[in-house]
Order: structure tokens, then C-alpha cells, then sequence
């Protein structure tokens, strides 16, 4: 990371040692300003698109009705969570999707999850970790910070899901992409393997 040659940069020259430190800025979260593509953008979204049709096709095997929420990295980019639209270029998408650039509603979620339940059986949702409310609260902001002081996010597909089961009283899944999302090398994307070398 860039924090990680910071830190070496700032040991070498503490050190009296005549080193530069170049790093290349990377994020899966497609979110570096005055690029055309963020390093590791492609292989994420191409992962989560391709985990969303396999989502799709377990969901519609089942006769009893579910909503499955697929929870996505993103606390302030919502990216890689639209990329999960990628699987709906064959019908195999996300019903819903919430990216954190948009206010979330609890009441329009609950309301949109319900009718496309009503008329399909089942429902697939998409939401990024980084999903908010109009006053800037994250959804599953547990209170607990990280190492660098944000929010520590994650279980956002588990808090929705939950929600979904009050309302809807159906089967749910909450599942959490989570670290396999920056190292699924098996669906590396073609321009990030060829960057690498």
C-alpha cells in the first residue's frame, strides 16, 4: 500500500540510507482520481459479477421463496457493488442494487424488496459496505474504528437480510464477498495479469 512506502521511505531516511521508495496506487474500489482504470478494479469486478450469477442460479433451485443480500467492498465508492450488474447482461443479476453515492432508505428498501419477493419468489440484492443513510451513518456502523480511525465496517448483508426476514418471514442468506473479493486470482482479469509483469 501507499501508507506501507510511506512508512519504509520514512525508516530509510530516519536510517541515514539514500533509498527511494516508489509505490503504484492501486484499489480494487476503482475510486483514483486522473487514472483510466484502477489496478485491481477489473479482476474484483469480474469476480464479484461472476459470484453474483452463481448466487442467481443457486437461488432459483429452490421452491420456497429467498432473498439472498450480497454485501460488496466499497465504503465510499459504489464500483465494484454496480459491477454486480455485469451478471445481469445474461439474467442473472441483482434485482437490487445500493451503492454509499446514494442515500440509503430503509423504508424504500423493505418496500422494494417486498414487491419484487411478491412477484418473483425470490430476490437477489446487491449492497456496498459503505451503504448510508441520508445523514451520513453507515448502515452497519458497529461503533468499532479501525487502525486508521474509520469506521469498521462489514455485516451490512447480514443486518439487511434480517430486516428482509421481519418483513417478509421467507428463508434469507446475508453473504459477505468479503477478502476473496481483492484475491480471487482465478478470475484475475486480463489487463491486471498484464500489468503485473
Amino acid at each position: 500500500s501507499m501508507d506501507t512506502c510511506n512508512k519504509i521511505s520514512k525508516f530509510m531516511q530516519n536510517s541515514g540510507y539514500d533509498m527511494r521508495v516508489m509505490g503504484v496506487p492501486k484499489t480494487i474500489d476503482n475510486d483514483l482520481f486522473g487514472t483510466d482504470h484502477c489496478p485491481g478494479y477489473g479482476s474484483a469486478a469480474k469476480y464479484v459479477a461472476t459470484s453474483t450469477m452463481e448466487i442467481y442460479h443457486d437461488a432459483r433451485v429452490y421452491d420456497t421463496g429467498m432473498v439472498c443480500v450480497l454485501e460488496v467492498m466499497g465504503r465510499h465508492a459504489g464500483w465494484l457493488t454496480a459491477a454486480t450488474a455485469l451478471a445481469g447482461i445474461k439474467g442473472q443479476g441483482p434485482d437490487l442494487i445500493y451503492v454509499p453515492e446514494l442515500p440509503f432508505s430503509r423504508e424504500q428498501f423493505l418496500d422494494d424488496v417486498s414487491r419484487i419477493y411478491r412477484q418473483n419468489g425470490k430476490v437477489i440484492v446487491a449492497v456496498s459496505e459503505g451503504a448510508q443513510y441520508a445523514d451520513g451513518q453507515f448502515v452497519a456502523d458497529s461503533g468499532v474504528r479501525d487502525a486508521f480511525g474509520h469506521a469498521q465496517l462489514g455485516g451490512v448483508a447480514t443486518t439487511l437480510a434480517n430486516l428482509a426476514k421481519e418483513k417478509i418471514g421467507c428463508k434469507v442468506r446475508g453473504i459477505e464477498f468479503s477478502l476473496l473479493q481483492r484475491c480471487a486470482a482465478h478470475c484475475a482479469s486480463l489487463t491486471d495479469v498484464n500489468e503485473a509483469y
